[in-house]
């Protein structure tokens, strides 16, 4: 990396982006982001250049050949490898990605999809009954966001049994202790070991996929072929971890804060329940005021660049937060006013 300092000091800020205070004001904090300038955080392991603004955002989204999406593993890196080696499509680029995601598409198919939609019904009406037997209250996000997707990956899409998805459930139970690994430490024992149960596990679903198929997600990913190409093994035990151990959190926190923004908004509630058109929008809008966290996965510079004024040397982390580019005033009017109606056709949610 260039010497940092070539950097603008001015440009520096002091925040510990683990911290408590951090999450407890992230609203108003993540808001500022979405009007500055792209700035740099140095006090916590590899500098950083934190980007919150929509354009900012999307023109590192959108330029994999100066924003690279695969970072260096290892000493000092440990906290932008959460889980501990496994490659998400999204931290792949160029015909690597696009190859990848051509042997995807048959398991995501309208028609894959559609024999799933009685299971997803059945998994939720079950789910409501048990909240309305529990009484006048009920935690929105342990009864209702962690429940739908569990439901819908595990149960429905993956055919686990309920021991099987135990052992994901664990593995994100202690996921959040990686946020506070520091640079050069190792994960807690215990995060390594949930991990390493997990892992085991998909090892153990992919054999027995292949000696007694069943018609459901993981056997298309499994028999996926593209012009003879097939996943390797390494590539399908990374998706199938994906889906089962990886997607659990970032999917029920947005299942759970889309419900939480529709009770605080409970006229806006009431129409909706009068209007069911309005559900597309409304899910829409609800994934832009509370999406499923403050960064995605991070990028590095591949060469000395520059984006919104701000110098960026190359092999610096670059982390994008599409939360704070939908609270961006220059694209969404009053960004943090919740409104059904609004619309909001460009947002950045799940990274993209």
């Amino acid at each position: 990396m260039s010497a940092l300092s070539e950097l603008d000091r001015n440009k520096v800020v002091d925040i510990d982006l683990g911290s408590s205070e951090f999450k407890q004001n992230a609203r108003d904090i993540l808001a500022d982001w979405a009007k500055r300038p792209p700035f740099y955080v140095l006090s916590s392991g590899p500098a950083q250049v934190i980007c919150g603004r929509y354009a900012d955002v999307h023109e590192i989204f959108s330029d994999t050949e100066r924003f690279s999406s695969e970072l260096p593993r290892g000493h000092g890196f440990e906290q932008f490898d959460k889980f501990m080696g496994v490659q998400f499509i999204t931290q792949m680029d160029g015909e690597r990605h696009a190859r990848i995601r051509r042997l995807l598409m048959p398991a995501f198919s309208a028609r894959s999809l559609s024999r799933l939609e009685t299971r997803i019904v059945e998994i939720i009406d079950g789910m409501l009954d048990k909240i309305e037997a529990g009484g006048n209250e009920f935690d929105g996000m342990r009864d209702y966001g962690a429940q739908l997707v569990v439901g819908a990956l595990l149960t429905a899409m993956a055919n686990l049994s309920e021991s099987q998805q135990e052992i994901f459930l664990a593995f994100q139970e202690v996921l959040p202790l990686t946020t506070y690994t520091k640079p050069g430490e190792p994960f807690a024992p215990e995060c390594v070991q949930a991990f390493e149960r997990a892992a085991q596990l998909v090892r153990e679903i992919i054999a027995q996929r292949r000696a007694h198929p069943r018609p459901d997600f993981i056997n298309d990913l499994i028999t996926a072929r593209d012009q003879g190409d097939k996943l390797t093994d390494r590539e399908l035990f990374d998706q199938i971890f994906t889906i089962c151990g990886a997607a659990l959190s970032a999917t029920s926190r947005a299942a759970g804060g889309a419900l939480y923004t529709l009770y605080s908004h409970p006229d806006q509630l009431a129409e909706l329940i009068a209007g069911p058109s309005l559900i597309p929008e409304a899910v829409e809008e609800c994934l832009r005021i509370a999406s499923n966290g403050y960064f995605t996965f991070p990028r590095m510079a591949s060469r000395d660049t520059e984006v919104g004024g701000t110098k960026i040397l190359k092999g610096m982390v670059v982390r994008p937060s599409p939360q704070a580019a939908n609270y961006d005033p220059q694209v969404f009017l009053d960004p943090l006013r919740f409104d059904i109606h609004r619309h909001p056709k460009r947002i950045m949610a799940f990274g993209a």
